[in-house]
């Protein structure tokens, strides 16, 4: 049987959504052992990126078939992720998950936005900010503000919904201060939210789909922040995702076609979550999720139960498709200019 080397960091940190990785890797080995991988632990500390040597005859020591990707980065510097996606290419090993590419047009907020607009997936209309400004008269609002460089809803809580342009004027600053990098304001969809779940190469195999309708929940806000998705004692935390109801066949292909248009801009594969928000009977892009949540818990690993997949097959199929495809890509170099402040 195949050895798959199953890679996370490791870092000293009480962040909820950085410890949950390694729970999610205590998952991800269970369910490959039972499938009869010989499957090993590697974690990857901060000194280990500054010595590439180092790592790289760490990681051959083991003599991997595959690698499992689970390195997210650290906590204070996710682009890490990035650059041990590159460093992973270069070694030719097959992985899981999704290429640098991927995972730095999705890192980066507004460079995914931009690029999905240009290839015509539906984004919402928005403005990235890196200093304030005198006057936020051309801002959308109701406006939603996000960091443009996190993931895990990092910077995501009650006062990124500004429902005026004085609370919008209130805001900007504290969340300019809180991310000195920018961040990105949009106009804020209250529709319902759909999550597509997809794995493999283009044209891509479409796991489930899930859909949150807000009015469902009336105490609690109409998006997820940070603590519904990590702290238990959030009102926010019993939102779950579910299958879609009341929703026609029509609108279900207008779904995936999209959320694969968006794949495929993005160069995603492996396996990646698209989520959309609708207003007006419209759908838009709101976030592309390279290498999202792999608990036994996570909302990819539900949409798989509920189509048939147990977590341990997904897990296991994740790994086949690389050993298949053998799908490392050469790494690829872009500088992007972008404005202090620029419309989406």
């Amino acid at each position: 049987m195949a050895k798959v080397l199953v890679v996370t960091a490791k870092e000293e940190t009480e962040r909820s959504d950085v410890l949950d990785v390694l729970r999610c890797r205590n998952s991800v080995v269970d369910a490959l052992s039972s499938n009869g991988y010989d499957v090993g632990i590697l974690e990857i500390t901060k000194e280990d990126i500054n010595h590439l040597n180092r790592l790289e005859a760490k990681i051959l020591r083991h003599d991997p078939d595959c690698i499992f990707n689970l390195f997210e980065g650290f906590s204070d510097d996710s682009t890490k992720e990035v650059s041990f996606a590159i460093f992973l290419e270069s070694l030719k090993i097959p992985f899981t998950g999704n290429g640098s590419m991927a995972l730095y047009a999705s890192l980066d907020k507004f460079l995914a936005k931009k690029l999905l607009a240009m290839e015509g997936v539906p984004v919402p209309q928005g403005v990235y900010l890196k200093h304030a400004v005198g006057n936020v008269i051309d801002l959308p609002c109701p406006a939603f503000i996000k960091p443009r460089f996190e993931d895990g809803s990092v910077g995501i809580d009650e006062a990124s919904l500004a429902t005026s342009k004085e609370e919008l004027n209130k805001v900007l600053p504290h969340k300019l201060s809180a991310f000195p990098a920018g961040i990105i304001v949009e106009e804020f969809l209250e529709g319902r939210e759909f999550n597509v779940g997809l794995v493999g190469v283009p044209p891509y195999e479409v796991v489930g789909i899930s859909m949150i309708d807000y009015k469902d929940y009336p105490d609690v806000m109409p998006f997820l922040d940070y603590r519904a998705k990590w702290d238990i004692n959030s009102p926010g935390y019993k939102i779950s995702p579910e299958n879609p109801k009341i929703i026609s066949d029509m609108a279900k292909e207008r779904l995936i076609w999209i959320a694969k248009r968006a794949g495929i801009t993005l160069s995603c594969r492996g396996y990646f979550r698209v989520d959309l928000r609708e207003k007006d009977g419209r759908l838009y892009v709101i976030d592309v999720n390279p290498n999202p949540d792999l608990n036994v818990d996570s909302g990819l690993a539900n949409q798989s139960r509920r189509s048939g997949l147990s977590y341990e097959a997904l897990v296991s199929y994740l790994v086949e498709i690389e050993l298949k495809e053998n799908l490392y890509e050469p790494a690829k170099q872009a500088i992007y200019e972008v404005p202090e402040y620029s419309a989406i």
